[in-house]
């Protein structure tokens, strides 16, 4: 793990930016870049190569508490990507999933949270904390209003307060679970095609990868008339590693950094995309702009 970290960390400034090339350009200059909470990122480290993957503890503060408890018993190490869907999910985990056989406690879902807007009076205040919101757009399919709030692609029910919920794009880490929506224990899948966003608010989505999606995209698919689920063992992704960034040395740290969501470089990208008034096109695309569309930037830097 040291050895492939060090290699890792040599290139110097990466851009994991899957944007047009004229809104890199227009609004490069004005991203502000965060650094990566050691204490909610994860290395999920694979035959194929080394994942980087933020929590939420925001949404799901519950499921996150509970995955911590895993990854410090290493209780992936060893384990396999065993449901793998071409164009939509990779599911990893014990398969309690699949047979039933669960030793950790369930979850309650975690679908959903109170959108904290201003607080209605001075007790609520206490408690109150307020998340920043960049819109992306009004009336999408899915919700009356899509954005981003720290870097994660969310949905909101109205404008006013209510609810709000993390939305299944590309790269959205999520727990599997069975009929019961309070059945989620150790399994979790990672997106890794269309955004299947009928599954907003029917499952609780506790992360994003932030680097390293061509390595999930390289993991081991299963044949689709058997859903994805995988009989060999030579056919499957193994788990070699999965541990948190704060339970490694500084020095065995990755030092990425993620574009802020909310500042005015990452704003200005979203107009370019939005109004996309580029010569190239022939024919003038609307002016729509889906969240799961807009991928984050992130960078690895030479420490």
């Amino acid at each position: 793990m040291k050895k492939y970290l060090r290699l890792f960390s040599t290139r110097w400034v990466l851009l994991a930016i899957l944007l047009a090339g004229p809104v890199i350009v227009f609004a490069q200059d004005d991203l502000v870049w965060n650094p990566l909470d050691p204490d909610d990122t994860v290395y999920l480290q694979l035959q194929e190569g080394t994942v980087v993957i933020e929590l939420n503890p925001t949404f799901a503060p519950k499921t996150v508490k509970q995955f911590k408890v895993l990854l410090e018993d290493q209780f992936y190490r060893g384990l396999s990507f065993y449901r793998v869907i071409d164009g939509f999910v990779a599911q990893a985990g014990d398969e309690s999933d699949i047979d039933g056989s669960r030793d950790s406690p369930t979850l309650k879902a975690e679908f959903e949270i109170q959108w904290p807007m201003k607080p209605k009076d001075k007790k609520e205040a206490k408690q109150w904390f307020p998340l920043p919101w960049t819109l992306v757009q009004k009336e999408d399919l899915f919700a009356p209003y899509t954005g981003f709030i720290n870097g994660f692609a969310a949905g909101r029910d109205n404008n006013k307060g209510g609810k709000a919920w993390l939305t299944h794009c590309p790269g959205t880490v999520a727990m599997a679970r069975d009929t019961d929506a309070d059945s989620s224990s150790t399994d979790f899948y990672i997106v890794i095609g269309q955004a299947p966003r009928y599954l907003d608010r029917n499952l609780t989505v506790f992360g994003r990868v932030v680097w390293g999606m061509d390595v999930v995209q390289r993991i081991k698919r299963g044949a689709t008339k058997e859903n994805g689920y995988i009989q060999g063992d030579m056919q499957r992704t193994w788990i070699k590693r999965m541990q948190l960034a704060s339970s490694l040395d500084t020095n065995e740290q990755l030092n990425i950094y993620t574009a802020d969501t909310n500042s005015k470089g990452f704003k200005a990208m979203l107009k370019e995309r939005r109004n996309r008034g580029s010569k190239f096109f022939r024919q003038q695309p609307p002016r729509v702009l889906d969240i799961c569309q807009v991928p984050v930037p992130a960078r690895l830097e030479k420490k």
